[in-house]
């Protein structure tokens, strides 16, 4: 990639999360940008968990930031420094993505579940029909449920450790979608998607967050995290036989939809 030549009329936008280390979506979306000659660039930002409420009405205040990325932990909290929420956000209470209308409001929106899906249908592999297995429940976990259940999975299985968050995602769900999700901890024998929305594989010490010797061959195992990859999870799915999807997939699913909203007002 050409390094772009940054000046004071650049359009600047951050991507917020801790950690932050292992994000990949700054590189992918500032040469996007520059291929599609958009004078803007993505920078991470590490902002820690109990800083959010006063960093992010200074990134907000700065008239040359047009949009906001939010990853973990900040997905929850990040919705209630919008003016305006997307209906799925609305029902999710989280969002993943922020932009500043023309009239001077914040808009926010949420894309996990929609890259992901993205990644799996890329691939050839459909998600009408098929009994999905998810561990977590936090912002990714949350909008990827509901994803799934719109692309017309049959049936979600999911738990989380965080049991506050899991009775809130499944009373959601429940109501939503009436006979089609329950909570469990083991992986059905049935499944056919299994996925990891959880930060478990980020470290080497990290418990793995499903038991590999639940996956059978027949299954297709995602994961969100996007470094390192395959996390240790995908490497004994593989050994299993099973096809794997990872982080880069999901969020490879996501760039052109974060893309045009992120540039959603750009006028020629």
């Amino acid at each position: 990639m050409t390094q772009p030549n940054i000046t004071g009329k650049t359009r600047v936008h951050f991507l917020i999360g801790s950690p932050i280390a292992q994000v990949l979506a700054p590189g992918w979306l500032t040469e996007r940008m520059r291929n599609a000659n958009y004078d803007g660039m993505l920078v991470p930002l590490h902002i820690q968990k109990g800083n959010l409420e006063s960093a992010l009405p200074v990134l907000k205040a700065m008239p040359n930031v047009d949009s906001i990325l939010i990853t973990l932990p900040h997905k929850f909290g990040a919705s209630d420094f919008c003016d305006r929420l997307s209906e799925r956000a609305k029902v999710l209470g989280a969002i993943n993505a922020m932009r500043r209308e023309p009239d001077g409001t914040w808009f926010g929106d949420n894309f996990d579940g929609a890259g992901l899906i993205a990644g799996i249908l890329k691939a050839g592999r459909s998600i009408a029909d098929k009994r999905i297995f998810m561990v977590g429940a936090g912002g990714a976990g949350s909008s990827i449920a509901v994803s799934m259940l719109e692309e017309g999975a049959s049936y979600l299985t999911f738990h989380d450790l965080n049991k506050t968050n899991e009775q809130a995602l499944y009373e959601k769900l429940a109501a939503a979608y009436p006979g089609r999700v329950r909570v469990g901890t083991s992986v059905p024998p049935d499944t056919d998607i299994v996925v990891n929305a959880t930060s478990s594989g980020l470290r080497d010490s990290d418990p793995l967050p499903i038991a590999p010797d639940e996956l059978t061959a027949k299954m297709t195992v995602a994961d969100v995290i996007t470094d390192p990859v395959p996390t240790r999870i995908l490497e004994a799915a593989a050994s299993r036989g099973c096809f794997t999807r990872d982080g880069t997939h999901m969020l490879d699913g996501q760039i052109g939809l974060l893309f045009d909203f992120m540039t959603a007002h750009v006028h020629a």
